[in-house]
């Protein structure tokens, strides 16, 4: 606030914004104001033109529309899925021990240990564990699924 009482208007004319005095946030998640990373969100318009889509996508949709760019790679696994549709994973990232899901999607009240198929390649299966949640499905960027032991 006091920067602002004490700017020079013909030097700065307009009122520095508050965030550039937050030293402690991360530059890039602040910039992306949706939450979905730009990786999920080609993947969701890719699923859509295939016309594979999630339903449960429509609730964000604007987001995954502010999100897409069209200089983001396609990622080397664009998604996983159950056989019935009900958990999707959008722009995988695998590691050792788990994932990191760019986009997950649940469709009803689905948690602990599910068996997911590589889209591209459904013969590669993946178990990882979902979180309780509450609700009758549920979406979240960038959560981590954890591999379930057999």
């Amino acid at each position: 606030m006091l920067a602002n009482i004490n700017r020079d208007p013909a030097k700065q004319p307009q009122p520095w914004p508050v965030a550039d005095f937050c030293f402690y946030r991360d530059r890039d998640s602040a910039d992306s104001s949706s939450g979905i990373p730009p990786a999920a969100a080609a993947v969701a318009l890719s699923l859509r033109h295939e016309s594979r889509c999630p339903e449960i996508l429509i609730a964000v949709w604007p987001a995954i529309l502010e999100a897409a760019d069209e200089t983001t790679k396609p990622p080397p696994v664009r998604a996983l899925h159950t056989d019935d549709g009900a958990v999707w994973v959008l722009a995988p990232q695998m590691v050792q021990g788990g994932c990191r899901g760019g986009l997950v999607a649940v469709r009803g009240a689905v948690a602990g240990p599910v068996l997911l198929r590589e889209l591209d390649r459904p013969l590669l299966t993946h178990r990882l564990v979902l979180p309780l949640r509450h609700g009758y499905g549920w979406l979240e960027a960038d959560l981590w699924l954890a591999t379930a032991a057999n």
